[in-house]
């Protein structure tokens, strides 16, 4: 009976170790896992002096090339923006030269008087007078010295339509009328005649914008 009763411990005993093993095992993973998910990353190296001031230098050249960059685009828009108003004027003068010229041609016929200022009758600078007044509001003196003087002064090359072509031959002024382009202007020429368009006869002209 004793001998029964030393089997039957012994088995038990096995039997016991046998359950308590793997939960074990297990504890011992789960300690494993959480010391390893608990360890703290590596801290990254500290940049060296040398790296602290590449990564300066580098900075500093990113931002020159910006403000580089930046300074160009403002110049190109500030470029833009001149040749669009130069254009603009550009259009502007030409429409008030374009109008100028309209208003010289509905005179045509107009029989020349001497002291003339109506569209009864014009004498030269009476007819400049009155047509430049009318076209664009520009109130010119009575003579043709005085209107020459008046109006801004541009080479013979860049007279455009408009323009006041003033002859000279020397001692002052004699003769004025309107450039009408392709080398001819209105004005009313002498005694006997009437407001027309003729070919510039002379080389012995300045040119002037009202």
């Amino acid at each position: 009976m004793k001998y029964v009763k030393s089997i039957l411990a012994a088995a038990l005993t096995v039997s016991v170790m046998t359950v308590g093993a793997p939960a074990q095992a297990a504890s011992t993973s789960t300690n494993d896992t959480n010391t390893s998910t608990n360890t703290a990353p590596a801290p990254a190296p500290e940049q060296t002096a040398a790296q602290k001031a590449a990564a300066k230098k580098k900075a500093a050249a990113e931002k020159r090339k910006k403000a580089i960059a930046k300074r160009k685009a403002a110049l190109k828009k500030k470029r833009a923006l001149a040749a669009k108003k130069k254009r603009i004027a550009a259009k502007k003068k030409a429409a008030r030269g374009a109008k100028i010229v309209r208003v010289a041609a509905k005179y045509k016929g107009t029989p020349y008087v001497w002291g003339g200022t109506t569209p009864k009758g014009f004498d030269c600078s009476g007819y400049v007078q009155y047509v430049v007044k009318k076209a664009v509001g520009k109130k010119l003196p009575r003579i043709a010295g005085d209107q020459m003087r008046a109006a801004k002064k541009v080479s013979k090359s860049a007279k455009k339509k408009g323009d006041l072509i003033g002859f000279s031959n020397g001692g002052g002024y004699y003769h004025i009328g309107i450039y009408a382009g392709d080398g001819k202007i209105w004005h009313a020429p002498r005694t006997g005649e009437t407001v027309k368009k003729v070919k510039i006869w002379t080389s012995g002209y300045t040119v002037a914008r009202p």
